[in-house]
């Protein structure tokens, strides 16, 4: 499937410019997002292709502002000049109650006009033989590689401004590998990059290495006894329990009084060491993007610095209520829905790092992997969870855990890091990523 194209964009302004001069004739302000999307997905099993895919897709939002009225109407449909979208948001307008309030200033013009270059991902005839060989499994392995690779445009375009737009892309690649031993050692991990090439060499040569030792590790048979003397968390875990309080770190949960962050600005929340930032368009950000869903221009923006509460993620309204500056986080989801406040590459930081898995004289229990992480509470921040882990010898010999139930409080877990092992994993909900290391904590409980 073929990526954007100049004739694309030139649909696009045509058709922005029609619903603009309709809301016009209507009396409304308008501001019209579009969305083009190209995907290829690929899945590789013991050395076969099992399927494949290339679909495009898209969608047209449209917000109006009138008689002090904000409606929202969306088609999920490309580059859309439909009038009936002009109609359906106005009625919506109507519907809610008036505001009052003045539309929201167009974006800024010197708001940039592409994410950074990045040539855009395909699966193509070389990455689906690289990716069938990766699966061939043997041995007593099953691989199954799912790889995905989204193209997409963004278009922004305001009554009276110019139009904004920008091209980017990302590849995932989620890996499934099940080990037979004396019992079934399973384990996934989910692989983000913003070129096909380099994210096959990282999994080929590092990635996949590691989780077939670790899928046949967990195959063994476990210890008779869970004993050890201190716990690190897996990035994987890490990230999953981080997504879970991301709402803690929103404008809107403030406002709405359901933050537990909520006037704690300046306050210790954290372990000296820790920072925590979000920033879409840092050089290892999977989905690199300019400015976000209402064309505020994307930047670092700083929650936790050296453990101290910094601030709050926000869009054009939260941030209007609460009389500050937007911070570039408002999302939209994939259909056009209507924005709502997320982060876009979210990576804790810890100065310390105290490597990985193995310390003299120690026992260390290594969670590698949660099972239902999303169960867990994400406003007190409370979860208790099964995984599985390794236990790690003081000579460094590794054993198998077995499954176990990890428990604690993620607000806790931040305030009680003792340091890192500097290997980053990222953790993807749409188009948000959360991403951190394993950390090494002794505020968390442990059973069989």
């Amino acid at each position: 499937m073929s990526g954007p194209t100049e004739s694309t964009s030139a649909s696009s302004a045509t058709a922005s410019d029609a619903l603009i001069e309709e809301a016009a004739r209507h009396g409304a302000d308008a501001e019209v997002w579009t969305l083009r999307q190209w995907t290829d997905e690929l899945v590789c099993r013991l050395g076969t292709v099992e399927r494949r895919s290339d679909v495009a897709t898209g969608a047209t939002a449209l917000t109006v502002w009138a008689d002090g009225t904000e409606g929202y109407a969306v088609q999920n449909v490309p580059d859309s000049r439909d009038p009936a979208l002009v109609t359906a948001a106005l009625a919506v307008g109507r519907a809610l109650a008036a505001t009052g309030s003045a539309p929201p200033p167009p974006p800024a013009p010197e708001a940039p006009r592409k994410a950074p270059d990045t040539p855009p991902p395909h699966l193509d005839a070389e990455a689906t033989e690289r990716l069938r060989a990766l699966s061939a499994g043997g041995d007593g392995l099953d691989v199954e590689l799912r790889t995905r690779a989204d193209r997409s445009r963004i278009r922004l375009h305001r009554a009276g401004a110019r139009p904004l737009g920008y091209d980017t892309g990302v590849v995932q690649l989620h890996t499934r590998i099940t080990a037979r031993g004396d019992g079934i050692g399973y384990i996934g991990h989910q692989s983000y990059g913003r070129t096909v090439p380099a994210l096959l060499d990282r999994v080929e040569t590092t990635e996949l290495p590691e989780l077939i030792g670790l899928a046949r590790l967990l195959a063994a048979k476990p210890v008779s006894r869970l004993a050890y003397d201190d716990l690190l968390v897996d990035g994987r875990v890490l990230v999953k329990l981080l997504s879970l309080i991301v709402p803690a770190f929103l404008l809107d949960s403030v406002l709405e009084g359901r933050s537990p962050l909520a006037d704690r600005t300046g306050e210790m929340v954290a372990s000296p060491g820790v920072t925590l930032v979000d920033d879409p368009t840092a050089p290892d950000s999977p989905l690199p993007v300019p400015w976000d869903g209402e064309g505020t221009p994307c930047g670092p923006t700083a929650l936790i610095e050296d453990g101290v509460l910094s601030g709050f993620l926000s869009a054009r309204r939260t941030a209007a209520e609460a009389g500050t500056t937007g911070s570039g986080s408002g999302r939209r989801g994939p259909g056009g829905e209507m924005v709502t406040v997320q982060p876009g590459y979210l990576l804790l930081r810890h100065t310390t790092c105290l490597g990985t898995e193995f310390r003299a004289g120690r026992t260390v229990l290594h969670v590698v992997q949660a099972n239902g992480a999303h169960t867990s509470n994400p406003i007190t921040g409370e979860f208790s969870i099964g995984a599985n882990a390794v236990v790690v010898g003081p000579d460094g010999t590794r054993d198998n855990a077995g499954n176990i139930t990890l428990a604690g409080n993620v607000f806790e877990l931040l305030r009680n890091i003792d340091g890192h092992d500097g290997r980053i994993r990222v953790n993807r909900s749409h188009d948000s990523f959360v991403a951190g290391p394993g950390v090494w904590t002794a505020s968390l409980t442990t059973g069989r």
